[in-house]
């Protein structure tokens, strides 16, 4: 009703940039992105002066996948506008999102030069610093704004949370808990204080913490990072009902916000395993790229993928690059690049058949291009986006010379570890058990697809037979990823380098195993999730 209205109105008045913009954006909400395209061009067109109108046209393209003509977008914007925060922010983010952090680091060296003394602006350029991984500029601007004004909490919280990312723990505490004194309603600087294990919270801040949960004035994400948070604190102490109760609290608010949806997830994982049979990759063949640099480390979240990128991030000739958004954004442009003729408004992965040879080369050649871009001296760089799994079909069209490590961990610990682990983005399922053990019967459902079809080579990791014999099991990865064995491999908790995912602080200790069976002091609340895994959760 809505989009008939407004197309009656732009009969009238075509010209009107607010009927234009708003009829895009009810596009969009409704799904149809093209048509969103261009009423947000039209839009930018007739009044050019209002770059939130580039901003949302090229947000749409970067949606729906047409990656270049997004950063032309943003480019054109920042042209009229030099000093628009949100342009530079999308352009560095997207540049660094397709592989180019050199490019994208200069392009905050731009807004750097553009925006002076603003301090909002500086706070942003700083965030955007630390968001792709760029951590020594993000401190020193941090440490500038708090030199300049020491009531910014912002710029603690941020500085905190940035020397966390760098191992730096003692002095990311000091100033997560000054960010806290001036401010003490961020809630996620709780739960990242309680991400370091060996933190001690006071009295006084629990109960300052307990006041915040306790406030009506407390704002639904606060209130969802707070109940994390004490849910850590608890689990610490052995109160595990409490502390149940807490991440039981945090989840449901999490999953209100943004409901999993199962039927959805069910049909991708059998749309792939149909389309990715015996006979499309013998038909196909290795027509990509067979570099032997990639090695991807998939799995569940949580099951011990960050450990075994360390392990072999230690090695010499090795570099961790983290979880790379890289195959998920070719899979996103996919539809955009298949033979018209053949696959014409295909979506992934029905569209891959129609790929032509140039085109996977074409899209091996760039994804290369972006590993020797993070570590040109390396000659393996591991990529642990878990759910890379999804994409292994892809990847086996790409990249042949390729090599999977699968880590898996035993269920109903994998699942607990997701249920008390608030993620960053994403992951929707993670919020509820029942969601989380249907998800972990579907990624083996998939993984035994690849088992059976990919024509790569993989290597399953148990997590719990790399905590109990790390040498052995060590020694087996090293030789697997083709490198000659290198002692550092055995205390990759030595290694320095940049961590941005959930297990920062673990990564940075020896191989324990405390977490293996942490599920049985939770025994008597995971009923659903053993429903979900079946059998009781025994896998």
């Amino acid at each position: 009703m809505a989009i008939r209205l407004l197309r009656r109105a732009l009969e009238q008045q075509p010209a009107n940039p607010v009927y234009h913009h708003t009829l895009a954006e009810i596009l969009r909400a409704a799904g149809d992105t093209s048509a969103a395209i261009e009423s947000y061009r039209r839009a930018w067109r007739l009044a050019p002066e209002r770059p939130a109108s580039g901003i949302d046209l090229g947000d749409a393209q970067r949606h729906a996948g047409h990656a270049e003509a997004a950063l032309a977008t943003y480019r054109a914007v920042l042209s009229a506008s030099p000093d628009y925060a949100d342009a530079h922010e999308r352009l560095t983010t997207l540049l660094h999102e397709r592989g180019a952090p050199d490019a994208a680091r200069a392009q905050l060296a731009d807004w750097r030069a553009a925006i002076g003394a603003d301090r909002c602006a500086r706070r942003r350029l700083a965030a955007c610093h630390a968001a792709i991984g760029d951590f020594a500029p993000a401190a020193a601007l941090y440490r500038q704004l708090h030199a300049e004004d020491a009531t910014d909490a912002t710029a603690c919280a941020g500085l905190g949370s940035v020397l966390q990312s760098q191992g730096q723990f003692m002095e990311a505490r000091e100033w997560l808990e000054a960010a806290l004194d001036l401010k003490p309603d961020i809630g996620w600087i709780y739960a990242a204080l309680l991400s370091d294990r060996s933190y001690a919270m006071s009295a006084a801040r629990e109960a300052m913490m307990r006041d915040q949960i306790a406030s009506p004035r407390t704002s639904e994400r606060s209130r969802i990072d707070l109940n994390f948070a004490l849910g850590q604190l608890l689990d610490r102490r052995a109160e595990y009902q409490q502390a149940f109760e807490y991440f039981a609290a945090g989840n449901r608010l999490h999953a209100r916000a943004m409901p999993f949806d199962r039927d959805v997830f069910d049909d991708r994982i059998d749309r792939i395993i149909r389309v990715f049979s015996p006979a499309l990759f013998a038909r196909r063949g290795a027509t990509g790229l067979a570099s032997e640099k990639p090695v991807f480390v998939v799995g569940m979240p949580r099951s011990g993928t960050s450990l075994v990128e360390q392990i072999v991030a230690s090695h010499p000739q090795a570099f961790g690059a983290g979880e790379l958004d890289d195959i998920r954004r070719l899979v996103r442009e996919l539809p955009t690049l298949v033979d018209t003729r053949a696959g014409a408004g295909a979506r992934f992965p029905e569209c891959v058949d129609a790929l032509g040879d140039e085109a996977i080369q074409a899209l091996a050649m760039r994804y290369l291009a972006a590993l020797d871009e993070r570590a040109p001296a390396a000659a393996r760089v591991t990529d642990k986006m878990p759910f890379n799994m999804l994409w292994l079909g892809l990847i086996a069209l790409l990249l042949p010379g390729a090599r999977i490590v699968y880590c898996r961990r035993e269920p109903m610990d994998n699942g607990l570890s997701c249920y008390f682990q608030l993620f960053s983005q994403g992951l929707r399922f993670a919020y509820d058990l029942g969601d989380i053990g249907h998800v972990y019967r579907q990624h083996e459902r998939l993984m035994a697809h690849w088992a059976r079809t990919l024509p790569l080579d993989m290597l399953t990791v148990d997590y719990e037979a790399l905590v109990a014999d790390p040498e052995a099991q060590t020694r087996r990865l090293i030789e697997f990823v083709g490198l000659e064995w290198d002692v550092r491999c055995l205390a990759s908790h030595r290694t320095e380098r940049d961590v941005r995912t959930a297990s920062v602080w673990q990564v940075r200790q020896p191989v324990y195993r405390s977490s293996v069976e942490r599920w049985r002091a939770y025994e008597p609340w995971l009923g659903p999730l053993a429903d979900a895994l079946g059998d009781r959760g025994q896998g």
